[in-house]
């Protein structure tokens, strides 16, 4: 097992580039690639892409493993907690990290729905194929030596193009999804996003309903009418999820993450981790970790 602390490590872009974005040809063996492989289970507070040409890799994000192969596209976003497992030799692919100040709002309001890009999408190869190219060319300026005056200009504007045409992917998921009317979706979209920013503070359900200037009746109708499950069902799921995250990849006792959460009564958050995910703290803790 390897070694955990207090807290789940929390990887910045910053830290990397002082530039917001990375954009790099992998494959494996790439120093890229190998530094990837190398880092223990973690967080980041960027977006990731990844997308995959030939072969096909494994990844970890929030207890579920998924396989990426060849044409498909992975999002990783802010704050999952995710680890890289394994690829088959010949894996080769893009990977782009973003900071969350250069994603659009229009775009964010699609790709940090996470039923929608849960998993991994295989576009139709017309629509990738503009993908490709975007990286392609961007991949080339970057590498230009010497640079142009005007080459990070040129990079910020295809990283637009690159983001739209993610975004136009997985908006055409949505509307494979679920055919709902516009207003409801976007109800819950804002929902889901001020949900993920803010449950440790906000936990009812007439809460959410105040911040959105709704009543709360109409929220569960349209929240359930989009997503199958009402206001309370998602606001328990972020945060039993969030708690799995803590007494898996942490130290903590069940009592510091009750308080990390935002209840003082750690024995009443037990109860509640326990009805929604069917065990206790600790036997969640001890059945994950054997």
């Amino acid at each position: 097992m390897s070694a955990r602390g207090k807290t789940i490590p929390l990887h910045r872009l910053k830290e990397s580039t002082d530039q917001g974005f990375q954009v790099e040809k992998v494959n494996i063996g790439s120093p890229a690639v190998d530094k990837v492989a190398m880092m223990e289970t973690h967080r980041d507070d960027h977006y990731i892409f990844l997308l995959h040409e030939t072969g096909r890799s494994r990844v970890m994000i929030d207890f579920s493993n998924y396989t990426i192969k060849d044409r498909e596209i992975l999002i990783i976003l802010p704050g999952q907690v995710h680890r890289y497992l394994s690829s088959e030799k010949g894996t080769s692919g893009w990977f782009v990290a973003l900071d969350v100040g250069m994603m659009p709002e229009m775009f964010r309001t699609v790709l940090e729905e996470p039923l929608l890009v849960q998993g991994p999408l295989r576009p139709k190869e017309e629509a990738l194929h503009p993908v490709l190219q975007t990286l392609e060319l961007m991949h080339g300026i970057i590498c230009r030596q010497p640079a142009g005056g005007y080459d990070r200009q040129v990079i910020y504007g295809l990283l637009h193009v690159f983001v739209a045409l993610m975004t136009a992917l997985y908006s055409e998921r949505s509307q494979g999804k679920a055919d709902t009317a516009l207003r409801p979706r976007l109800i819950t979209q804002e929902f889901r996003k001020m949900l993920s920013q803010r449950y440790k503070e906000l936990k009812s359900p007439a809460g959410y309903a105040a911040e959105l200037n709704l009543s709360l009746s109409y929220l569960n109708e349209v929240v359930k009418a989009t997503t199958g499950s009402a206001v309370s069902y998602w606001i328990h799921q972020e945060i039993v999820l969030e708690a799995k995250r803590l007494l898996y990849h942490s130290t903590s006792s069940v009592k510091e993450i009750a308080h990390q959460l935002g209840y003082e009564d750690h024995a009443y958050f037990s109860r509640m981790f326990s009805k929604e995910a069917g065990q206790t703290p600790g036997a969640f803790r001890r059945h994950y970790r054997e």
